[in-house]
C-alpha cells in the first residue's frame, strides 16, 4: 500500500513539474511576444531607427548595418576607425540594447567619390550581399563640388541609389546625410566651374531629398549649430580643412546619435 502511495504522489510531482514548465514557457512566450511588439513597426508608427535594429534582431538573431559615401564616411583624419562617427554610433548601439550587442557597422565609403560613383558595381554589390536593416548614404556632395559634377547629374544618382536599395532590400531603411562643414578646399576652387559653391550642393541636396520624403540628416547644419552653441571654432574640428580629426568626428557622431533617437 505504501509502495502505491508513493507512485501517486511521484505521478503528481510530475504533473505538477510538467504543468509548471509549460505555463512557465508560455508566459514566456507571451512576454517575448509582448517585448517584439514593442519594437514591431506595425505597432510602433514612431520607431525610431534604434529600435527598428533592436526589432529586426529579435526576429532573425542579428541586426546589420551599413554606411556608404565618400572620405569622411571612410574616416579619414581620425586617428582610428573607433573615433570616426561611424565607430561612435556602432559604440553607442552596442550599448543601447541586449540585443544589439555584436553589432557591426560595416563601412562602404571610399575616398575621392563621387554620389555617382556611388552607384559603382565594386560599392554597391557587397552592400547588396551584406542586406543591411539600416543603411546610411552620405551624399558625398564634397566631391560632387569638387569634381564639377552637375546639380542634375547629382540629384538623378540620389534617385538611383534610392531606387536601387529600396527594391532590392524592401526592409531597409535609409537615412541619407550630408558631409561636415569645412573651411577650404584643397580639391578645388570655393567655386566650382558651374559656379556653385560646396554649401550649394549641401543646400540644393537637403531640399531635393526632403521633398522626395526620404529620411535626412543634415550633418552640416547640426555640427555647425552644435559648435556655434559651445564657442567651437571650426578650424579645430578639421584635419586639414575638409577632414574632421577627431574632434570633429565626436561632434558628428554626437549630433547624428541624438538625431537617431527620435522618430523618424
Amino acid at each position: 500500500m505504501k509502495k502505491w502511495k508513493w507512485l501517486i504522489w511521484i505521478a503528481a510531482g510530475t504533473l505538477l513539474l510538467f504543468y509548471t514548465r509549460t505555463d512557465t514557457r508560455q508566459d514566456q512566450a507571451s512576454a517575448n511576444e509582448t517585448l517584439i511588439k514593442t519594437y514591431d513597426p506595425k505597432y510602433n508608427p514612431d520607431q525610431t531607427m534604434i529600435d527598428y535594429l533592436i526589432f529586426r534582431s529579435m526576429i532573425s538573431g542579428e541586426a546589420r548595418m551599413a554606411v556608404t559615401g565618400s572620405s569622411v564616411t571612410r574616416g579619414s583624419g581620425s586617428s582610428h576607425q573607433s573615433k570616426t562617427w561611424r565607430g561612435i554610433i556602432e559604440k553607442n548601439l552596442r550599448q543601447t540594447h541586449p540585443a544589439l550587442k555584436n553589432l557591426t557597422v560595416s563601412n562602404h565609403g571610399h575616398s575621392g567619390y563621387t554620389s555617382v560613383r556611388l552607384l559603382e558595381d565594386h560599392v554597391k554589390n557587397p552592400i547588396l550581399l551584406e542586406e543591411p536593416d539600416v543603411l546610411f548614404i552620405e551624399t558625398s556632395v564634397i566631391n560632387n563640388h569638387n569634381k564639377n559634377v552637375t546639380l542634375e547629374d547629382t540629384f538623378a544618382s540620389l534617385d538611383e541609389l534610392y531606387s536601387l536599395y529600396t527594391t532590392a532590400l524592401p526592409d531597409v531603411r535609409i537615412l541619407f546625410l550630408s558631409p561636415n562643414p569645412c573651411t577650404e578646399n584643397k580639391f578645388g576652387p570655393p567655386i566650382n566651374q558651374l559656379g556653385l559653391t560646396f554649401t550649394d550642393y549641401v543646400e540644393k541636396t537637403a531640399a531635393y531629398i526632403q521633398e522626395k520624403g526620404w529620411s535626412y540628416f543634415d550633418t552640416h547644419g547640426a555640427m555647425t549649430e552644435q559648435m556655434n552653441a559651445h564657442n567651437i571654432t571650426r578650424p579645430s574640428t578639421l584635419k586639414d580643412g575638409i577632414h574632421p580629426n577627431d574632434r570633429g568626428y565626436k561632434i558628428w557622431g554626437q549630433v547624428l546619435w541624438t538625431f537617431m533617437q527620435k522618430s523618424t
